[in-house]
């Protein structure tokens, strides 16, 4: 009897704690960005915004005053709260200024400012104007694409550049179809703006029946747990992006990333992404040419990287990371880091660390 008993509270604790853990599972899919949230509010950045001469505005977020000041550039699809997880930490020893690249949050969505050249100039004019001074810049993906071009075009303006993950080269019209960025975001979108739709298909439904993750998942697999899920809650309710208690944090982020100004569901305008597809936002901008004229002292984060029947499923190649290095006269290359491609959210410490060591770098 009393072994029975041992047995039926062993069995019971047994189910709590699974029980436990599975609620704990669901929990942390379905509210993976309270955290961020509340390590943004902690930080001390403020939302503010300024407008060009020309009638742009730009949106941006800036820290407390008190250390160099510090440009950060997101990447595509995002605002400058992505940086939620660093902002903190980075205010400690730097003065933060955060800015929406234009086509995305607050910033102007005018597909007139998009380019890269035009973006870079407003970029230069902000760090001019609204910053005061020259400035250490990092940029994440395309953001890296900015950063470097700024410190190409505009020498007197930035100190010291980070590079995160940008995609150098695989953006090239020869190479883009090959990459996921390409399959999974530039060309849906394309074809989403350009091909005749019924008013129910929004870029969110859009994307589930056209994702390049389909081919990761399987089809049966990516039909059963996302496509159909998805499309039965959109259903429902178009305007609001789902999140399905079973995906990890990172592919319900996935589904966050839809979020769309086409849709009414976010500040994220589809016409930047079709710059891409189109070749536009590159317009005058060779990658190699504006590598060679950074002469500031640059650090550039490599994410590992891998390819799957052909695709590169990262922003670049080990080949790519090593010629954007060569390039660069003063640049320091990390490599193979362990991460995705946001590593500023996924190895915040890192991603610090290597700021904080670009001052020691500087030429004075």
């Amino acid at each position: 009897m009393a072994a029975a008993r041992r047995a039926g509270v062993a069995g019971a604790v047994g189910l709590g704690v699974t029980a436990a853990a599975v609620a704990g599972y669901v929990t942390r899919n379905l509210t993976y960005d309270r955290r961020e949230s509340a390590l943004l509010t902690s930080s001390g950045v403020i939302p503010r915004s300024v407008t060009m001469p020309g009638g742009a505005v730009i949106s941006y977020g800036e820290g407390p005053p008190g250390g160099e000041p510090l440009l950060l550039i997101p990447g595509q699809q995002v605002s400058w709260s992505d940086y939620a997880a660093v902002l903190g930490a980075l205010s400690e020893d730097w003065h933060v200024f955060a800015v929406d690249c234009f086509g995305h949050g607050g910033s102007a969505k005018d597909p007139a400012w998009y380019p890269a050249l035009r973006q870079t100039a407003a970029l230069g004019w902000f760090v001019d104007t609204v910053i005061g001074s020259s400035a250490v810049v990092a940029g994440h993906s395309s953001g890296g694409l900015l950063a470097a071009r700024l410190a190409a075009d505009c020498p007197a303006l930035v100190r010291a550049v980070l590079i995160e993950d940008a995609p150098f080269f695989a953006t090239e019209p020869d190479r883009a179809p090959a990459t996921f960025a390409w399959r999974d975001g530039f060309r849906p979108m394309h074809d989403f703006l350009t091909a005749p739709r019924e008013a129910e298909m929004t870029w969110t439904r859009h994307w589930v029946r056209h994702s390049h993750l389909r081919a990761l998942f399987g089809d049966k697999g990516w039909t059963r747990l996302v496509r159909d899920p998805v499309e039965r809650r959109l259903d429902r309710d178009p305007r609001r992006i789902p999140r399905l208690w079973w995906l990890p944090p990172t592919m319900n982020r996935a589904l966050d990333l839809t979020a769309c100004l086409q849709d009414g569901t976010g500040d994220y305008d589809l016409c930047y992404g079709e710059m891409f597809y189109d070749g536009t936002w590159f317009e005058g901008f060779d990658q190699a040419e504006t590598l060679a004229r950074v002469r500031v002292p640059v650090t550039l984060l490599h994410a590992t990287v891998h390819e799957q029947d052909g695709v590169l499923l990262g922003a670049m190649t080990d080949d790519d990371a090593r010629r954007a290095h060569v390039l660069m006269p003063d640049c320091l290359l990390v490599d193979h880091i362990p991460a995705g491609h946001d590593i500023h959210r996924q190895r915040p410490a890192l991603f610090v660390d290597s700021i904080n060591a670009l001052p020691g770098r500087i030429h004075r």
